[in-house]
């Protein structure tokens, strides 16, 4: 028989004494003393591991007699003096105090993010500069705001909703248990999408992207097809807030669910309809009254979208545009817009753009940029999307340094104003003033690597720097600036040549 032997295992000082006062009463005048039930009840409860005892050990009366009972080291040496008598033995050293505490610490240790996961939450430091950024007004999308309290009004029109989808796609395979069935084979794949650990069962999960993606397929198929006959009718679109509000909210980090799952619902019921439209179309119908830059999102089977946000963050990049960055904290940026157009620099709208972020230089010192339709839904999307790239080393930080190129060319209302009588910025604000504060607010507690309008900035500063432009453009400043200094300068020069065409007609 083998013996275990538990060296310096002390009790909780009350949880000792009652203890060692039942094992009292219950081991003297017994026949035999079995150890086994005690010791397997108690390593566990003390220590936090899982019974180290197989077999019962029994002792005779006579090692019981000889038992102390004022510490437990007592029972261990008594059990030496049997153990050699035994023979070969196996030892356990068990220190409760310390093994206790390294039980405690170990479960306080949360799960590991998945490696995989692109839906993140936004990290503190963002949110700091503007909560209200980042937060869902009036629909919870994924699970990082499922069940709040403010939003649970709109889980009535998730049930609404799901029954029109289902009523609406009555074909094989969709009906509820088809979908049930569809997103069950995702979950796991679902789940790693999160960088979070999701708190849910298998069935509250499933729920849950049934409900959302079914949702959201439904509102983007109204908002294309019905708009414009269910406006009396439907409890979404009958009311301008409440669509303006889940547009919104559909372009927050936190607000979204992987689109494997929209892709699975999405093909599920339209894999037998011919010439209905894609899914990617169905997008840009719903996103392009508050983002009218996004005309048309294009599939591109080389680009796996994670999510809605994602989607709209590759479609801004523009995969044929190419673009070289420089490094922090060597990068170069440059000046104001007033103040470069007072050094020579000239600004232009340009009209065949390759997306948002096709910028350029031309030689003769002409900044071009394509239109910006910048309002309320620019200053949530923008963030969302910095936030994005902020989270993952693998996105590229193009949107940031876009964000960070429009903080460097407007810091004042003036800015605002030459670029808007440019045609290049399409302000949905009332106030200049209100566009410099936006624009402003989106480059704060923003930790970047690369610059991608580096080079740009730098052909930039070098012509700004030159002095030819600079004298051209302030004597235009001066002089042709207002009708009445051109007439001014008019009027001097036709004073300077009347002089000289008397000084020549004296001699």
């Amino acid at each position: 028989m083998k013996i275990v032997r538990l060296l310096e295992v002390h009790l909780e000082r009350r949880s000792a004494a009652l203890w060692w006062k039942k094992t009292h009463h219950r081991c003297f005048g017994a026949s035999y003393l079995d150890v086994e039930p005690t010791l397997t009840r108690l390593v566990p409860s003390v220590i936090g591991f899982y019974p180290i005892i197989k077999s019962s050990v029994r002792l005779p009366v006579s090692f019981a007699t000889e038992v102390s009972f004022r510490s437990f080291s007592g029972i261990t040496k008594n059990l030496e003096k049997e153990e050699s008598a035994v023979g070969s033995n196996e030892f356990v050293d068990v220190e409760d105090e310390d093994s206790l505490l390294a039980a405690r610490i170990k479960a306080e240790i949360p799960p590991i993010p998945s490696s995989l996961g692109f839906i993140f939450r936004v990290p503190g430091r963002l949110r700091v500069v503007g909560e209200d950024t980042y937060d869902p007004r009036i629909v919870s999308i994924g699970p990082y705001h499922h069940g709040k309290e403010s939003l649970k009004p709109t889980e009535r029109y998730k049930k609404w909703y799901l029954d029109s989808f289902i009523s609406r796609t009555k074909t094989p395979n969709t009906s509820l248990k088809d979908f049930v069935k569809a997103i069950k084979k995702l979950e796991i794949d679902a789940r790693e999408c999160y960088e979070e650990s999701i708190n849910l069962s298998s069935d509250e999960f499933v729920r849950m992207m049934v409900f959302d993606g079914c949702f959201i397929l439904e509102l983007f198929y109204k908002s294309l097809f019905e708009k414009e006959n269910i406006k009396s009718k439907d409890v979404i679109f009958s009311s301008t807030w409440i669509v303006h509000s889940l547009r919104r909210d559909l372009l927050l980090l936190e607000n979204q669910i992987p689109f494997i799952v929209l892709e699975c619902l999405f093909n599920q019921t339209t894999s037998s309809i011919d010439g209905y439209p894609s899914l990617a179309k169905l997008v840009t119908s719903f996103f392009v009254p508050i983002l009218p830059t996004i005309q048309e999102i294009k599939e591109n089977s080389s680009i796996r979208n994670k999510h809605l946000l994602d989607l709209l963050r590759n479609h801004l990049l523009h995969p044929s545009l190419q673009m070289d960055y420089g490094k922090f904290p060597l990068c170069e940026y440059t000046q104001s817009a007033t103040e470069l157009s007072q050094a020579g620099v000239k600004f232009r709208k340009k009209k065949l753009a390759n997306g948002l972020l096709d910028i350029t230089f031309t030689n003769n010192g002409v900044v071009e940029i394509p239109e910006f339709h910048f309002g309320v839904s620019w200053t949530v999307l923008l963030p969302n999307i910095v936030a994005l790239e902020q989270c993952r080393q693998d996105y590229t930080d193009q949107i940031t340094s876009y964000v960070i190129l429009l903080d460097t060319l407007i810091n004042s209302h003036s800015d605002v104003k030459l670029l808007r009588d440019k045609g290049i910025i399409n302000k949905l604000f009332k106030e200049d003033e209100n566009v410099a504060l936006a624009i402003n607010s989106l480059y704060k507690r923003v930790v970047v690597n690369k610059f991608y309008h580096h080079h740009l900035c730098r052909r930039i500063n070098m012509y700004s720097r030159t002095t030819f432009p600079r004298l051209r453009a302030s004597f235009i400043r001066e002089y042709l600036n207002t009708p009445w200094s051109t007439i001014k300068l008019l009027g001097a020069f036709v004073a300077i040549q009347s002089c000289i065409q008397f000084l020549f007609s004296l001699f």
